[in-house]
């Protein structure tokens, strides 16, 4: 009975610490916060959420004593080797960067979300334990952004009364802050209700499915709407000719940087997308490009350090010289561009190998069975979303967020996969104990051991 009690204690606490972390990057403190008034001043004179870094602090220590207990440690904070150079680049950028204080502050926290994510894989005993799990923080997401349009619909859905981008009203936005970050849930959701349909319940994933969607068109996400399509097909290419992934996502990469960048700094690729009736200011977002290209010129080694250089002083102040409200954006609506901004070309190039390089290496060592899993292509959907959907927005090597902390936890589990066989069912009431403990993925700790 001792043995059964400390079982289901156990199990429960797996549990909590999963729903509690989901919820925690998705939800937050925040939810259907007003925005009537917005803060414009510096990022730097803002001050932090006390309250989120403390939460933040009590998942890390929780998960600490979980691991110890389980003895996993050999996947957090891995490959550790790139993950030191990673760090300690953007460390030495920050120091000698524009606010030092405040960007070591931020990456501290940047670590936390990196050692929670590769813990989090850890917490599901099995394969179909997770796949109940995420079914029921979906349900929850989604369930919340229905009630806040439903009973506060002027917190859930964008107002003509809105401080900033009022022309945004109508749009809905649930639980989140704006409008993009919810249809970057609802596209991650749409991924995960695909593999919810073979690995849970069919209908209940198409539910997800189905409700992500409407949610998703709602929302006036007209170009996460267009990648999904392409993310699906394009993972389920790579994932059946191995052998092409390279040169397919590499094309993809490039095609979208030349669209992106190429529109801002050559008007022909403007006046090519205006003909085929693409917005070719992508809804703004080439105003803060320029700017963002000018600086880079200024400093493309050492950048102005760990999300430094918007809303900073110096850039606040160049507002009125320039007149340009784009240096008043609190990021630059690219990952690529925060990342050169941040730590230069060399922190591009490191953060680059660890989340488009690592992954189709991965990809390339497994057996073509734990390839062409349900849970594979989970992985791979939620990758391949960010990597091309951060070329419009800034989801990487963030302090906070649910696309980037669900982009570190794909890259785990493809991480994972490689090394490891899946777990498909409970383990039977009569194995020993050491099986009823293992975790998500049976792992071959030999193989963690050297690859960490």
């Amino acid at each position: 009975m001792d043995a059964a009690h400390e079982e289901q204690t156990h199990g429960n606490w797996r549990n909590t610490l999963f729903y509690v972390t989901f919820l925690y990057f998705t939800v937050g403190f925040s939810p259907y916060i007003s925005l009537s008034s917005t803060y414009q001043g510096s990022a730097m004179a803002e001050g932090s959420n006390l309250l989120n870094q403390l939460t933040a602090i009590i998942l890390l220590f929780s998960f600490m004593v979980f691991m110890v207990k389980e003895r996993s440690f050999s996947i957090v904070f891995t490959p550790r080797l790139l993950m030191a150079a990673i760090f300690g680049w953007y460390i030495f950028t920050s120091v000698v960067g524009e606010a030092p204080m405040f960007s070591l502050r931020r990456l501290v926290m940047c670590a936390i979300i990196c050692v929670l994510a590769g813990c989090f894989l850890q917490l599901p005993r099995t394969e179909r334990h997770f796949a109940t799990l995420l079914a029921s923080c979906a349900m929850i997401i989604l369930f919340l952004c229905y009630f806040g349009v439903i009973v506060l619909p002027s917190r859930s859905i964008h107002q003509a009364s809105d401080a900033l981008e009022p022309l945004l009203a109508g749009n809905w936005r649930g639980v989140f802050q704006h409008k993009n970050e919810a249809a970057s849930v609802m596209a991650v959701l749409i991924i995960v209700a695909i593999y919810l349909c073979k690995r849970w319940s069919f209908i209940g994933g198409l539910l997800v499915l189905l409700l992500s969607m409407f949610f998703l068109i709602k929302s006036g996400g007209k170009t996460v709407l267009g990648l999904v399509p392409i993310i699906i097909a394009t993972g389920w290419f790579i994932v059946g000719w191995p052998g092409w992934r390279y040169m397919v996502v590499t094309v993809l990469l490039l095609v979208f940087t030349v669209v992106t960048v190429g529109t801002t700094v050559e008007p022909v690729f403007s006046q090519m997308l205006t003909r085929i009736g693409i917005d070719a200011s992508f809804t703004g977002r080439t105003d803060i490009w320029t700017v963002a290209i000018d600086y880079i010129r200024q400093s493309p080694i050492l950048g102005y350090g760990y999300q430094a250089f918007w809303r900073s002083d110096t850039l606040m102040s160049s507002f009125t010289e320039n007149n340009s409200w784009a240096t008043t954006a609190p990021a630059s609506h690219s990952g690529y561009f925060d990342l050169l901004l941040a730590g230069g070309v060399p922190g591009l190039v490191l953060v680059l190998v660890w989340i488009y390089l690592l992954p189709l290496h991965y990809l390339g060592r497994m057996n073509e069975a734990t390839r062409n899993s349900p849970l594979t292509r989970l992985y791979v959907g939620v990758w391949l979303y960010v990597l091309l959907y951060g070329f419009l927005e800034t989801l990487f090597f963030l302090s906070a967020g649910f696309v980037w902390f669900f982009l570190l936890v794909a890259v785990m589990g493809l991480h994972l996969q490689a090394n490891a066989s899946l777990v498909e069912d409970e383990m039977e009431p009569d194995l020993p104990e050491p099986a009823m403990k293992t975790g998500l993925l049976s792992r071959t700790r030999e193989k963690e051991v050297r690859d960490c």
